[in-house]
Order: structure tokens, then sequence, then C-alpha cells
């Protein structure tokens, strides 16, 4: 399975293969090479053996660096746990492709066996009245309607690849058959929401899994949406199109499409005129869309309305907790306890996509952690609810809907899931975190290997110095810029307390001004304007505070003594929240 851009968006791909048919057991189905091309349907432990996702993992792993370790955390992204909803996911997909194709057999002869099987009583008409009893498509889809980060993408990609995309035909029953079958297309919504540019991108997509030239013979992007229906539908019938996804439905532009009416509309005609099941994919607020046109919603439950909700905290939620943390690359194994499960449960709210996440943050945040790893890097509880707080700030009030149950709210809320952007920028301070903590190690080491010299070296004092600003809890970058200052305005001769109070004042006078370019969302704002609220001034943290404690030393008095009392040292009470 891959995904391949095209002007207009990510195209997803499955397999393609030569067709090899199997006689069905359905009276119904015999005699269809759309349908015989299928492959037979798959027993329960077929279907989950071939959705589950378990990425490499060995225990020897832990003996890695802790550069490789952070590395390998990035493998539990891509882990997927079949649960009984694939399973009904997977029978509602073979019942509705195989059923959108039983009026739809491209061979005239054979559809006649089809039908004669299929209806043993039927009257067919004899001599010249050329009588050929009508059968209506059977065409239903359905929809998928949950919040995001439940994982109904990843769910709906899963079951899509149990199919063949593209089936190759050559010859059926001595019939010659030359035609390349599509069984399934799926579509995301465009970002713009415009339902034009839907059918341009179902075409688009079209033509570059079967190599047609739908865009280019009609060039579409002059036609009405009007003018495209009925171009998908003819596409549909000379591809075979076995059933058309269209994901992030709730992306669809009201203003864009014409409102509520049009674009429910446009789904009932889609279905009527291309013959097509089509099923809907999106969050909460598709649902009220369909609930608006009865037609739609009564050809949307053709296989059952499936609401993809949170998972509850139970059985199901243990087994899923329980693959999930069979991935560990710590120093020790942190053994599962309820616990640990009702945590990353409330944390969590039964998200799939958030919990995964989580996982691998509480990973990052403690690999290469000099006391931690003492302990053996442990993932506890307070861990888990401490990265949540520190990671989770922008799916907070989605979390706040679940927990008190706010239905109304939920239907509201757009996208929740952490973008991986994030996690990346995570990951990477992570690394930088452990490389410095690698340098410093090794200064360490050089450090008592010159035991008997009479001094620091410049560079041995650079690391000493940045490594106890980084348990001071500054960042690692400031640490050690503001650490190589200090060194350099004075030399090794300063000797190390002289150069950590000195590099102590140019981190925080680097952190506050780093703090005062950032809004109150922490988004970096340009320095240049003019806050948008007065802020509290406070005493400059160079040149007066050198005089402060050079003073206060004078007079036998300590700096810190000092410091507080010309008001430098705040209570830490004024920190907190109001």
């Amino acid at each position: 399975m891959k995904i391949e851009r095209y002007c207009g968006g990510p195209v997803f791909r499955g397999s393609r293969v030569k067709a090899k048919y199997t006689p069905s057991k359905n009276p119904m189905y015999r005699h269809n090479a759309f349908i015989e091309a299928l492959p037979p349907v798959m027993e329960t432990t077929e279907v989950m053996e071939r959705i589950a996702r378990s990425p490499a993992y060995e225990k020897s792993e832990r003996l890695l660096s802790d550069i490789d370790r952070l590395e390998a955390v990035q493998r539990i992204a891509s882990f997927v746990d079949p649960m009984p909803i694939h399973l009904e996911l997977y029978r509602r997909f073979s019942r509705l492709i195989r059923n959108g194709y039983l009026a739809r057999n491209p061979i005239k002869a054979e559809w006649k066996k089809q039908i004669r099987a299929g209806f043993p009583k039927l009257v067919w008409g004899s001599g010249d009245d050329g009588y050929e009893p009508i059968i209506r498509s059977s065409a239903a889809g359905f929809g998928i309607i949950g919040i995001s980060g439940v994982g109904k993408t990843t769910a709906v990609e899963s079951t899509l690849g149990l199919f063949p995309q593209v089936i190759e035909h050559t010859e059926y029953k001595g019939h010659p058959l030359h035609h390349n079958q599509l069984v399934w297309l799926k579509v995301d919504c465009p970002k713009d929401g415009s339902i034009k540019g839907l059918c341009q991108d179902i075409l688009r997509a079209t033509d570059q899994l079967l190599g047609e030239d739908f865009q280019g013979t009609y060039r579409i992007r002059r036609l009405t949406v009007d003018e495209l229906v009925p171009l998908i539908s003819q596409a549909a019938s000379v591809v075979g199109l076995g059933t058309l996804v269209i994901d992030e439905v709730q992306r669809l532009n009201e203003a864009k499409s014409g409102g509520a009416d049009q674009m429910m509309n446009f789904f009932v005609y889609l279905i009527n005129t291309i013959g097509v099941p089509v099923v809907l994919v999106g969050t909460p607020r598709t649902l009220n869309l369909i609930r608006r046109d009865f037609s739609y919603a009564r050809r949307a439950t053709g296989q059952g309305d499936l609401i993809w909700t949170n998972l509850p905290n139970d059985d199901n939620w243990d087994l899923f907790v329980e693959g999930l943390w069979r991935y560990q690359w710590t120093k020790k194994r942190t053994e599962l306890t309820k616990e640990l499960k009702v945590t990353l449960y409330e944390e969590s709210q039964g998200l799939v996509d958030i919990a995964v996440k989580l996982y691998m943050l509480a990973q990052w945040s403690i690999i290469g952690i000099k006391d931690a790893q003492d302990a053996g890097e442990p993932i506890t509880p307070g861990l888990i609810r401490s990265v949540a707080k520190e990671s989770l700030r922008l799916v907070k009030p989605t979390l706040d809907a679940l927990r008190s149950n706010d239905k109304a709210r939920l239907e509201t809320i757009r996208d929740i899931h952490i973008p991986y952007e994030d996690l990346d920028d995570f990951l990477n301070r992570a690394k930088e975190r452990v490389t410095l903590e690698g340098k410093l190690n090794m200064v360490r080491n050089r450090q008592m290997a010159e035991a008997h010299a009479p001094g620091d070296s410049e560079d041995a004092l650079v690391f000493r110095v940045a490594r106890w600003l980084v348990e001071a809890g500054f960042a690692p970058d400031v640490a050690k810029t503001s650490a190589a200052k200090a060194i350099n305005r004075n030399g090794a001769g300063v000797g190390l307390n002289g150069a950590m109070q000195e590099a102590f004042i140019l981190a925080s006078e680097a952190t506050a001004i780093s703090e005062n370019t950032k809004d109150s969302n922490g988004n970096t704002v340009d320095a240049k304007k003019p806050p948008a609220k007065e802020k509290r001034q406070g005493v400059p943290l160079s040149g007066d505070l050198r005089k402060i404690v050079k003073d206060a030393h004078k007079k036998g008095v300590p700096g810190y003594e000092a410091l507080k009392e010309a008001g430098v040292v705040k209570d830490a009470t004024e920190l907190l929240p109001a």
C-alpha cells in the first residue's frame, strides 16, 4: 500500500493483480466476472492477521545507544491492533462491493446466466418479443461517523487493502474480456471544501490509477458540477468501479458548495447516477448533514450506520494497551499495571491515535535522562500525566468534552489528532538533550583523565557549566550558548563558580527575551510589535545584577539575600495561575 501525489491531492494505492476466478456459492454471484475475480471471503482469523501491524522489536535493543533508542520509538506510530470493529468493517465492504456488481456484469451472455441462476422462476420472453427482465441496481452505501483520533482512516485503508484495487481481465470462460476493473477508489475531500474540487479529484485519481485521461479529454477544469457528475458516472461504468470511499467529508464547505441541501443532493444524485456504492467517512459534523436529508440517510444505511466512538474502558481497551505496551525501548521494562492502564485511558479518553502518540512521547521524555537511567527509565503514571499536560494542550477541549460526555460540543469540534510535525519536534528536542548529555559525559571522562592538571580547560568548563544550566531547567541550546559566552568573556581563569554565575545571568536574560516574543498560546510573535497588553517591568538581568551581588559580597551578605531584597528574586506563588 502506498500513497502517490498528483495535482489535486494524494492517491491511496492498493495492489494490482491478474484476474483469477473463483466460482461463488451464492447463486446471485455466479457467472459475474467482476464478482468471481474478487478474493474469496476470508475467515475471522485471517482478517485479523492481515490487518494487524506489529513493528519489529527485539529486547536486545534496550542496550542500544540513547539516540538509536529514541529513533526506535518512532516505530510505534505504525502499530495497528485489530479489534472487532475492523472485522465488522471488512464484512460490510465485502457485501457492499459484491452487491454493487450484481447488475453490472461485463459480459452479456454471462449476465443472462447470472440472472437465471439467481432467479430460477423468472419468466423470460420467447419468440420475437425480445423481452428481458430488468434487474434494479442494488448499490447502497453507509456512513462511518466518528471523532478524529479513533482510527477511522487507518481502519478503512487497512480494510480496503484486503481487496485488490485493480484486477486485470483478459478472458472469462472463453469470452474475451480485456478490461481493468477498479475495485475501490478512496479520495479525501479537498481542503477548499468544494464539490467541484471533489469531482475533479475523483476523475484525476481514476486517471492516475488506470492510465486513463478523463481530465485531459474533457478538460475538467472548465466543467461545472452538473457536467462533472455524469462524467464520473461514465468513468465508473468504464472502469467497473466497485465502491467509492470519500474521506474527510466534514471538510465540505456549505458556502462553497451551494449550501447543505445541495451537498446532500449531490451525494444522492451521485449514487443514483453512477450506480456504485458510496461510503462517506467523517466527523460528527457530517452526521448533521446526513440527518437533514432522509433520502441520503436511507441510502447511507444500506449496510447499517457505523457510528465510531472512543474505546470504552473495558476488556477491549485492556487488550489494546497490552499489545501496545510490548514496544518499550527503556533501559528496563516497566510492567503494565492497572494504574498505568487507567492513567493512559484518562489522559487519552480511549482515543487510539492519542494513546499511541502519548506512549511514544512518554518514552522520548525519559530515555537518556541520567537520573532516570539509574532507575531503569521507568514509565510511571506521573510521567504520563506530565507528558499529557505538556503535549496535549491542543486536544484538551475535546478530551474534556469526552470526559463530560458533552455530545453537542463534540459535534462542533473539527480535527483533534496530534500532527506528526509536533511529534517530530518533540523527538528532535529529545535527541538534542541526549546529544548534549553524551558530550558532557565525554568531558567528565576527559576531566578524570586530566585530574593532575592545575586547572580546567576552556572546553571542559563550557560543558560543565552547560550541564549545570540544563539541570537548573534551561533549554539545552540556551545552556550551550550561555556557557560558551561566559567562558569566552573571561577565559578559563575565571574558575567554575565565576563561570556559573556569569552563564546563569546570560541564560536568564536569553530565556526572558525568548518568552517576551511569545503570545499567550506560546506562539512566536514579532518582537518589534508592541505587546497586546502592558507587561510588568522588572529589573534588567545584566549589569545591575552583577553590581548588586558584588556590593553584597563586600558587605558579607549572601548574593541570594541581596537579590531577593532588591526584588529580583520573586515569590514562587506569583508564577501560579490566579
